[in-house]
């Protein structure tokens, strides 16, 4: 039981508790956009491949998704500070295991680890505010809480720019996950000193098989999505894949066999039709969310050499039209919430086909990429805040904690997925697209002053070092290591470097745009699912209203998950 009555006025200490919470959730959340707009640094200065790129963001997300659920199941089976406490301390830990990290491998090894003790840490946040304030002085707590997560996320890009490009100290990116331990620090001493203890009166035993299952189906998904292309789609990735579906299936009665009050995922929920359209739609709009991101960070660092601060910027654009629209989305969801959704819908499609077109149209200018990316914004502020309310409207209010908590995970696997299949898109067309652009080169090539007055063996020599040359370097997996081809004569010559660099960025620039119809193509599904949505966010369909069952206190925490989407953030 909460050591704090529900209808006690929150005290000073409780503010105080409040303040360490929510720094461990400003944490995580700024952890997430740092990184993503660091990982060409990060691949370039660990001499990592494509695929261990984007291990880097893929593995917390992941990671975070398998234990999401189970995380919010020990907090309230074995005290949520307990649980609390272990989740920073090993996030901070595996904070200094990232900055410290001598390979590629070591850092994946520790973002997965960081992923999971951030499954344990973030799912207490929200029900310690619960705990710690009554329900007439809740709204507060949570308006303070999602102002600190609209500052992390508009914050994170240009913040993780900064550090990577500014190389404070000498740490380069490494500073960006060394900041995270003395925060981490911080939060351990606040916690210890100003927390109180809290479970629930009706805790749930950890479903542990459900959990093993899970992970092995999100690995034979995930996995050959992120590696298949660099190691040549070998037989056994092709049957992980296939071997995903009998596992799903296996998942699918495992829970079912567990009844909806035990299982980790309630199958139940999936014979609503609003609530299964929805799952579509959130693991859609969230693996476009990566899809339109990515690119667009290795276009401008590993295309065209922009520094990581300036694609922070550029970025920005992004999560601020996000965050302006995001708060009049929530207040008119309750009358209008579809329609929003689906107005959402067309401007983000639009907006990521305009993207497409600008990115093609080199030289690409800062703020023409930063309008596009604000348009994008504006969208999905009209879709991110509202969507999991939407999804959740129908379900019955005994498995709204439920239905949140799959809903969250979703979110978390569609970011891993995502990353892993807009990479196989992008770097396949860079790899596709590499001789037919150092082809077009050649006219310029033969052209120029160099090659006037040359022979025309030399000339032919330097047409063929300059297809050679570009061919092995798009198809290389790190784009920073300059393949033997390129580096010497005639490849090395000022006329034919020139031209390898306009077809690298050409390719670069082709396969950035084309691999956006993916997000663009995903939001026009999302458009054509809505009507299958309730109306609204407060809407319930006829003849499923159930009394709430359990105490008061446990009734105002499913409500509250029920109307905000729980743990539900934009992945930005």
């Amino acid at each position: 039981m909460s050591t704090v009555p529900a209808s006690a006025p929150p005290s000073r200490r409780a503010w105080g508790a409040l303040l360490v919470v929510l720094f461990a959730a400003f944490m995580d959340t700024l952890d997430l956009g740092i990184t993503a707009v660091a990982a060409p640094a990060i691949q370039r200065d660990l001499h990592a491949s494509y695929s261990e790129a984007q291990w880097f963001l893929a593995a917390y997300a992941l990671a975070f998704a398998v234990l999401l659920i189970a995380g919010g199941r020990l907090g309230d089976l074995h005290g949520r500070r307990r649980v609390f406490l272990v989740g920073v301390s090993g996030f901070t830990a595996a904070s200094a295991v990232c900055a410290l990290a001598p390979t590629a491998g070591v850092l994946i090894g520790a973002r997965f680890l960081q992923g999971g003790f951030g499954a344990l840490m973030i799912p207490q946040v929200l029900a310690v505010l619960q705990v710690l304030f009554p329900p007439e002085r809740r709204a507060v707590a949570f308006a303070v809480y999602g102002s600190v997560m609209n500052l992390a996320q508009l914050s994170g890009p240009v913040l993780g720019g900064l550090l990577a490009t500014d190389d404070a100290l000498g740490l380069g990116w490494r500073a960006i996950f060394l900041v995270n331990v003395p925060v981490g620090v911080l939060v351990l001493i606040g916690t210890a000193l100003l927390l109180p203890e809290s479970r629930s009166d009706r805790p749930q035993r950890l479903d542990t098989v459900g959990v093993l299952l899970v992970a092995l189906l999100s690995g034979l998904l995930v996995y050959p999505l992120q590696q298949g292309r660099t190691a040549g789609w070998p037989a056994w990735m092709t049957a992980a894949l296939t071997c995903a579906l009998p596992v799903g299936v296996l998942v699918v009665w495992h829970q079912s066999r567990r009844g909806p009050e035990r299982a980790l995922v309630p199958v139940g929920l999936f014979r609503s039709r609003s609530f299964s359209a929805g799952m579509v739609q959130l693991l859609l709009v969230y693996s476009a969310l990566v899809a339109q991101q990515m690119p667009v960070v290795w276009l401008t660092q590993a295309g065209l050499g922009w520094s990581a601060l300036r694609t922070g910027a550029a970025t920005v654009g992004w999560t601020l039209g996000l965050c302006l629209l995001g708060v009049p989305a929530v207040s008119l969801a309750p009358r209008i919430g579809r329609a929003l959704l689906a107005t959402g819908c067309v401007v983000a499609a639009s907006g990521t086909l305009l993207l497409g077109s600008v990115l093609r149209a080199q030289p690409l200018g800062f703020w023409p990429l930063c309008g596009c990316l604000t348009l994008i914004g504006c969208g999905l502020g009209l879709i991110v805040p509202i969507l999991i309310n939407l999804v959740l409207a129908g379900v019955p209010q005994r498995d709204a904690g439920s239905g949140a908590g799959i809903a969250n995970a979703a979110v978390y696997f569609a970011s891993a997925a995502g990353v892993g299949l807009v990479g196989l898109l992008f770097f396949g067309q860079v790899a596709a697209g590499g001789a037919a652009h150092a082809r077009a080169q050649l006219p310029a090539l033969r052209a120029g002053p160099a090659a006037q007055g040359s022979a025309g063996a030399a000339r032919d020599s330097a047409s063929a070092a300059l297809v050679r040359c570009v061919a092995e370097r798009t198809r290389a997996t790190d784009p920073y290591q300059v393949p033997e081809s390129c580096r010497t004569a005639p490849a090395d010559s000022p006329a034919v470097a020139a031209r390898v660099q306009a077809a690298w960025q050409r390719s670069f620039a082709d396969a950035a745009s084309d691999s956006l119809r993916y997000p663009a193509g995903a939001l026009v599904v999302v458009l054509a699912l809505t009507p299958l949505l309730p109306r609204s966010g407060g809407s319930r369909s006829p003849g499923r209203h159930r009394r709430p069952r359990g105490r008061p206190e446990l009734r105002e925490r499913r409500a509250f998950t029920r109307s905000s989407g729980g743990l539900h953030r934009s992945r930005a």
